[in-house]
């Protein structure tokens, strides 16, 4: 069997990694920024009404979604760039510019006069969480030698899907407190928090990354591509984002958009493939390719990309869908849903770190991306079963059920691939794959949306209800069960789509159980 081909150092790529206090800080502060970005995905969802109001109330109704989409466009389509370019010039300077976006978007959030202020504030902010979330993995794994890398990864894991699932919790429980000082809104310390912790996880982190050392390589930044793919993918997003909201999707301006997503993205691989083949000249830098395509010529990149993307679309739309059936059938508030969150969240701690310790014992890895998958199947097909009086009790078990099997794959995946690749494309393939996490997530939302929505269809009048919860108290008790039954019947489909997605994710998890055991010995101790 093939050793693992990251564990031994780059000559001359980097100084040793640290070791004792200095390691703890530096996984500390990066588990301190992971947190941060996580949470700033959601952490405004339930705080957005309470932001309209106080910003502009006559017309940020129609606006107040782009405070939660530009964060994800921006952090989805920067965190491949980041991946890559860190592989060019090294991890330390750029994580140090993503936290510094980061922070800054944040500040200008909080001071935010209006609501374009704000959205401009949270396309920065989501340019730097790009770095954050993107780079982090890959900063691991340059720091934890052997196995212990399996047990870093996994608090990493635990920490990204507790702050995504908790955001909104935090943020509604922020937006009901009183403005302190006088005059300064309770809901803007949700971004003004992050500065100071923001500084503290940086200041830990810095002394612990290794600087690169040796000559520079002869290449510069892929600049077209990554135009082409920052481009492309915020439109495809846009796709998703609008589609079956904004505009039909057989409307004009989304098929347009979707054409033109398409043109750039084919455009953007057309250019890789051109760059992957050009020869450098001497004495001239030639520019390296954005994405080195020859990365999926490796089986296990190939198996887990879609793996990846179907573990973001089932993370992020149960965490929505979930805290949707709690508000109409049980009547609650968002932060209140939240609450029920709670049995998923100690399940995605409990996998997550659970499998980082057996894989740091043990060194073998390869059997829980398919454990983690058929257990997250089963949840989401026990969810499918749900019905408006269902108990708590059984939702928690459904819940924790899926978070347990999310938890065992999200960062079993990364680490596989990282010990998949040569140290130099380490980067590119961890940015790759958290890139397709977070498409996933975004694509698998609006793909739920739009089944929700077909199901909903038939009845007119239930789904208005449905769409504005706090109407269900106002209408007649037969009107009020009739959308709330048409609505739990719509979501039944969801689940059940959500746990399909999930059997294909586990059938490919077989396969990357195969290629691994084929070709990947048990990681080195140490």
């Amino acid at each position: 069997m093939a050793q693992e081909k990251i564990a031994p150092a780059e000559v001359g790529a980097a100084e040793t990694a640290p070791v004792g206090r200095r390691l703890t800080l530096a996984v500390s502060g990066l588990l301190l920024g992971m947190l941060l970005a996580s949470l700033d995905q959601t952490v405004v969802a339930t705080a957005l009404w309470t932001i309209v109001r106080d910003l502009d109330p006559a017309h940020g109704l129609s606006r107040l979604s782009w405070v939660v989409t530009v964060y994800v466009l921006a952090a989805t389509a920067t965190t491949p760039l980041y991946g890559r370019i860190s592989d060019l010039i090294g991890r330390r300077p750029l994580y140090a510019i993503g936290v510094g976006f980061f922070l800054l978007g944040s500040a200008f959030a909080a001071v935010a006069q209006s609501l374009e202020q704000l959205i401009a504030a949270r396309a920065v902010q989501g340019i730097g969480a790009g770095g954050l979330i993107g780079l982090t993995f890959a900063v691991v794994a340059d720091l934890a030698p052997g196995r212990s890398r399996g047990r870093y990864q996994g608090y990493f894991g635990a920490v990204f899907a507790v702050g995504s699932i908790a955001g909104p919790l935090l943020g509604g429980f922020v937006a009901q407190q009183s403005s302190w000082p006088d005059g300064f809104a309770s809901w803007r310390w949700i971004f003004l928090v992050n500065v100071p912790l923001g500084l503290v996880g940086l200041a830990m982190v810095l002394p612990g990354v290794p600087r690169r050392t040796g000559p520079p390589q002869p290449v510069r930044v892929d600049v077209p591509g990554a135009l082409l793919l920052v481009t492309g993918v915020c439109a495809a997003l846009l796709v998703a984002e609008w589609g079956g909201r904004r505009y039909p999707w057989s409307s004009p301006p989304l098929l347009a958009l979707a054409g033109a997503a398409a043109l750039l993205l084919v455009a953007f691989l057309l250019w890789e493939v051109r760059l992957g083949r050009a020869r450098p000249e001497p004495g001239r830098r030639v520019a390296a390719p954005l994405v080195p395509l020859r990365m999926f010529a490796e089986p296990v990149l190939r198996t887990a990309v879609p793996v990846a993307a179907a573990v973001g679309a089932t993370t992020f739309g149960a965490i929505i869908y979930i805290s949707l059936y709690l508000q109409i059938t049980r009547g609650l508030g968002p932060a209140a849903a939240g609450l029920h969150l709670v049995p998923m969240m100690v399940g995605v701690l409990l996998g997550s770190t659970g499998s980082g310790a057996v894989i740091s014992r043990v060194g073998r890895y390869e059997f829980f991306p398919a454990l983690g998958t058929g257990l997250a199947a089963l949840g989401l097909l026990l969810l499918a079963g749900l019905g408006a009086a269902s108990s708590p009790l059984v939702l928690g078990a459904d819940t924790f059920l899926l978070g347990l099997g999310l938890g065992l794959v999200t960062q079993v995946v990364v680490l596989a691939v990282q010990n998949a690749v040569s140290r130099p494309q380490l980067g590119a393939a961890t940015g790759t794959v958290t890139f397709f996490r977070q498409l996933g997530g975004s694509f698998g939302t609006a793909v739920f949306g739009a089944i929700l929505t077909a199901g909903l269809a038939a009845e007119a009048a239930g789904a208005e209800l449905v769409g504005d919860p706090a109407r269900l108290r106002t209408v007649a008790p037969a009107e009020a069960r009739a959308a709330v039954n048409a609505f739990v019947d719509a979501l039944h489909v969801v689940f059940l789509s959500a746990a399909a997605i999930m059997v294909v994710a586990f059938l490919l998890s077989l396969r990357l159980l195969v290629v691994l055991r084929r070709g990947i010995a048990p990681a080195p101790a140490g």
